[in-house]
């Protein structure tokens, strides 16, 4: 008997698409064939200015975040249930929670911690960096527990900036009243641009 997600309904296999929001940031290309509800889009995240042009590491491979039950890869996970639930809560949700990703987020140079970078629409001159620990006295970080940094730094970023207006070409990514809040954000990769710097695809639900 099959398991059905009532996170994420089942879609129409002819929206499938392999397209990723972070296309534009990374040359790094979508681990799975994405497929989302109408009501869901990819945050748009725009090219970084500050890209070097070599790389001192070799690109790391790109961590995804999946719900058990759910009917395709892709589709992100509630960032407001990585806080929520506890350990043992988020094993049983998270695909590969206990996966010891921080070993390969070390990348050649042996990084202890990276930076999360996030970019939102509207609020690109006010783009914010995250330290992300990816070990810790018990050994490389799990997926789990990286998920649930992940989220605690896009919290951050919200309540940082919804007292700001965004530029009229964001007006519809907007924070606060209206518009968009934290418990509509579904996290589904993080990928690296380069060395210690790393981006989240991020999916958000507009209904």
């Amino acid at each position: 008997m099959s398991y059905m997600n009532p996170l994420h309904p089942p879609v129409p296999s002819n929206i499938h698409s392999s397209y990723t929001a972070l296309a534009g940031a990374c040359s790094a290309k979508p681990p799975f064939a994405q497929a989302m509800p109408s009501t869901h889009r990819r945050l748009p995240q725009a090219p970084l200015s500050t890209v070097p042009t070599s790389r001192r590491s070799a690109p790391c491979p790109t961590v995804t975040f999946d719900l058990y039950g759910a009917p395709s890869h892709g589709l992100g996970v509630p960032m407001c249930e990585l806080l929520a639930r506890s350990g043992g809560a988020l094993e049983r949700m998270l695909v590969g929670a206990n996966d010891g990703v921080g070993a390969q987020m070390s990348g050649s140079l042996g990084f202890r911690k990276v930076n999360l970078k996030i970019l939102w629409p509207g609020y690109e001159h006010l783009d914010r960096t995250y330290s992300l620990d990816i070990h810790t006295s018990a050994g490389p970080l799990t997926r789990g527990q990286l998920a649930a940094q992940i989220a605690r730094a896009f919290q951050r970023f919200i309540e940082e900036l919804q007292g700001y207006p965004p530029a009229q070409h964001g007006a519809s990514w907007r924070f606060g009243n209206g518009g968009i809040g934290f418990n509509r954000l579904m996290l589904s990769a993080l990928w690296n641009v380069y060395d210690d710097v790393w981006l989240a695809e991020v999916i958000v639900d507009f209904r």
